[in-house]
C-alpha cells in the first residue's frame, strides 16, 4: 500500500498558528542571545585564516606531546583533537600565516678546491655545499672574470633539497704564474631568492716552494638581494617539518592539509554574505512572478526564518562557521523553498476548485493535501543525512547536522509559516480577485 493513500489525520494547521509564531520568535531569540554571549557564531579556517592539518602516526602519541611540538613550531593556542583512531589528530591553529615569506637566499657553507694552490695542473676542481633555511635548492652559479658568462654548478644529486652540492672544473693551464683567480659562487632557490656569493680563490704558483695558503672571503653584492616572488614551504609544510623532528622514530602521514590566508578569509565572508542575499532576492522574484507578491514575501521571511533557527543551533552546540556551513545554508534555502513552492501551487488550484470556501479552509485544506508527501520526503531525506551524521565521519558531520536541522526546521515552517502568514495578510487585506 503507498504511503500517500494512507488517510491521515486532518490536522489544523492555520487554528494554532498565533503559538507557532511564539514558538518560532522564542526559538529564534533563543539562538540570538547565545550569539550575543558568545560575541558571534564560531569562526573557522575559513573566515580566520590558518592551518588544518590531519595527521596519522604509526604508534601512539600523546596530546600533550602533540601540542607541544606544535607550539615550539611557533604555532600558539592550536586546537588538537583525536580523530577517528587513537593514532590520527586534527589540529588546527587559526592566524594570519600567508604573510611569511622567504627573502632569503642560500648560502654557501662548505668549499674545497683541489689542488690549490697549483702549479703544473691543467685544472682544479671545485666542490661547494650550500644551505636554505625556507626554500630548496634551485641552482648554483659561479662567476669569474676568466669565463664570457655566468656557469652553473653541476649538482652532485638533483637541486631540490634544503641542502645541495655541487661540483665544477676550471681549467688553469693557460695562465701566469703568481695568478690569483678570482672565483663568486652563489646559488637561488625555489623563492627566486639570490644569496650572498662566497669569493673562492685560487693561486696559480711557480713551483711548490713558492706556494701558499689562499684565503676566501664572502663578498655582499648589491645584485645578490632579490625578493621573494613566491613561497614554497607552506606554513603546513614548517609545521610538518616540525612534527617529523620532533617525531624521529615514529612515522607521520598527512592525510588532509588546507592553509588558508587572512586576505582569502575575508574575501569568503563577502562572497558568502552576497550569496546568500541574492539567492533570497532571486527567490523572492521567482515566487512573485510565478504565484503573487504576498507568497514571496512569506516564503522569504521563512527562509530567514529556517536560517536563523539553524543558526542558533550552531550557536548553542558550539560549531564554528565554515565554507561547509554555507554550503549546507543554501541547500537548505532551496530545499525550504521547495517546500514552499508546493504549498503554494497547491493554495493556488485550490482557491479555483473552492470558491465557496473561506480562505482559511482553503489553506488548511491544501497543508493536508500536501502532508504525505511532505513526510516521505522530509523523513527519507533526514534518514539519509542521519546516516551521514553518525557515520560520515568529522569533516562532513557539521554539513550534516545543519542540513538535519534545517530540513526540519524547514518543513515546519512551510507548514507553520509560509501558509499561516499569507493567510493573516489575506484576512487583514482582502485582495478583490482570488485566482
Amino acid at each position: 500500500m503507498s504511503f500517500l493513500k494512507i488517510k491521515l489525520p486532518e490536522i489544523q494547521f492555520t487554528k494554532n498558528r498565533k503559538y507557532t509564531y511564539v514558538l518560532s520568535l522564542v526559538l529564534i531569540l533563543i539562538g540570538l542571545i547565545s550569539m550575543f554571549v558568545k560575541g558571534g557564531l564560531e569562526s573557522g579556517i575559513d573566515f580566520t585564516g590558518g592551518i588544518v592539518l590531519q595527521v596519522h602516526f604509526d604508534k601512539e602519541v600523546h596530546i600533550d606531546q602533540l601540542r607541544s611540538a606544535v607550539e615550539s613550531a611557533g604555532y600558539k593556542n592550536s586546537m588538537i583533537q583525536k580523530y577517528g583512531t587513537s593514532n590520527d589528530f586534527l589540529i588546527k591553529v587559526q592566524g594570519d600565516y600567508e604573510k611569511e615569506k622567504d627573502t632569503i637566499g642560500p648560502v654557501v657553507t662548505e668549499y674545497a678546491t683541489y689542488p690549490n694552490p697549483t702549479y703544473g695542473e691543467k685544472s682544479v676542481a671545485l666542490k661547494v655545499k650550500v644551505k636554505d633555511k625556507e626554500s630548496a635548492i634551485k641552482n648554483v652559479f659561479l662567476r669569474s672574470a676568466i669565463f664570457s658568462s655566468v656557469q652553473e654548478v653541476s649538482a652532485v644529486d638533483k637541486y631540490d633539497m634544503l641542502e645541495e652540492s655541487g661540483a665544477i672544473t676550471i681549467a688553469v693551464e693557460g695562465f701566469a704564474k703568481d695568478t690569483i683567480i678570482d672565483l663568486y659562487v652563489f646559488a637561488t632557490d625555489y623563492s627566486d631568492n639570490v644569496g650572498p656569493e662566497k669569493l673562492i680563490k685560487i693561486q696559480v704558483a711557480k713551483d711548490k716552494k713558492t706556494a701558499s695558503a689562499v684565503l676566501s672571503e664572502w663578498v655582499d653584492t648589491t645584485a645578490s638581494k632579490t625578493e621573494a616572488k613566491s613561497v614554497v614551504f607552506s606554513p603546513s609544510e614548517k609545521l610538518v617539518n616540525q612534527l617529523n623532528e620532533a617525531f624521529k622514530e615514529n612515522s607521520i602521514r598527512v592525510d588532509r592539509e588546507e592553509v588558508v590566508g587572512a586576505a582569502m578569509s575575508k574575501e569568503l565572508q563577502l562572497k558568502s554574505f552576497w550569496v546568500v542575499l541574492f539567492g533570497m532576492l532571486a527567490i523572492l522574484a521567482y515566487i512573485w512572478f510565478r504565484f503573487t507578491f504576498r507568497f514571496g514575501v512569506a516564503s522569504v521571511l521563512a527562509i530567514l526564518h529556517d536560517v536563523l533557527i539553524t543558526l542558533g543551533f550552531l550557536s548553542l552546540t558550539g560549531r564554528e562557521m565554515s565554507i561547509q556551513i554555507i554550503a549546507a545554508l543554501l541547500t537548505l534555502i532551496g530545499y525550504s523553498i521547495n517546500d514552499s513552492i508546493i504549498v503554494s501551487d497547491r493554495i493556488r488550484e485550490n482557491i479555483k476548485l473552492m470558491r465557496k470556501d473561506s480562505f482559511d479552509q482553503i489553506v488548511n485544506r491544501s497543508l493536508n493535501q500536501v502532508l504525505g508527501r511532505t513526510l516521505i520526503t522530509a523523513g527519507t531525506t533526514l534518514f539519509v543525512l542521519i546516516s551521514l551524521f553518525l557515520f560520515g565521519g568529522t569533516v562532513i558531520n557539521d554539513f550534516a547536522f545543519v542540513l538535519i536541522v534545517g530540513i526540519i526546521v524547514g518543513t515546519y515552517s512551510s507548514d507553520f509559516i509560509v501558509a499561516p502568514l499569507v493567510l493573516d495578510w489575506e484576512l487583514k487585506y482582502p485582495t478583490k480577485k482570488r485566482g
